[in-house]
C-alpha cells in the first residue's frame, strides 16, 4: 500500500508541478509567440484584401468589353467544315450575350453566314468556340465580326 501511495504522490507532485510551469510562463512562450506571428499574417493578408478590393471598387472606371475575334482552325469533320474561333475580351468592362457572325467569304462576297452565342465574357477573359459551314472553309478566308453584346 505504502508503494501506491507513493506512486499516487509522485504523480500528483509532477502534474502540480506542471501546472506551476504554466502558471510561471515556462513552456508556453514559444507557442504564444507563434499565435502572435500567426495572427499578424492573417491580419496582413486579411487587410491587403481588403485594400485591394476597395480600391478596385471605388477608383475602377469599369469600362466598356473590347472584343477580339480570331480563326484558330478549319477542319473538315466529314459533312461540314468546322471553323474553331477564339473570343478575348481585352477590356475592362464584362459582356453577355456575345453574338458573333462568320461569313465564309469569295473575293467580296459572301458565299455563307454563322453564328455562335457567348453567354458570358468576363473582363481578361477568353472564351472558344466553333462555326459550322456546308461549304470549303480551308480554301475560301472566314470573316468574324461581332454583332452586339449585353452589360450584365
Amino acid at each position: 500500500m505504502t508503494d501506491l501511495g507513493q506512486r499516487g504522490d509522485t504523480a500528483s507532485g509532477t502534474a502540480s508541478e506542471a501546472s506551476s510551469d504554466r502558471q510561471s510562463g515556462n513552456g508556453s512562450a514559444s507557442v504564444s509567440w507563434l499565435a502572435w506571428i500567426a495572427s499578424a499574417i492573417g491580419l496582413f493578408l486579411f487587410l491587403g484584401s481588403v485594400g485591394v478590393l476597395g480600391y478596385d471598387g471605388l477608383f475602377r472606371s469599369g469600362g466598356d468589353p473590347v472584343v477580339a475575334l480570331a480563326v484558330e482552325g478549319v477542319r473538315h469533320d466529314g459533312h461540314r467544315w468546322h471553323a474553331r474561333i477564339r473570343v478575348e475580351n481585352t477590356g475592362e468592362g464584362t459582356a453577355a450575350r456575345v453574338r458573333v457572325v462568320g461569313e465564309l467569304m469569295s473575293g467580296e462576297s459572301v458565299l455563307e453566314t454563322a453564328e455562335a452565342d457567348f453567354d458570358y465574357l468576363p473582363a481578361g477573359s477568353t472564351q472558344r468556340g466553333g462555326l459550322y459551314f456546308e461549304r470549303n472553309a480551308e480554301a475560301n478566308p472566314v470573316r468574324l465580326r461581332v454583332l452586339g453584346y449585353a452589360v450584365p
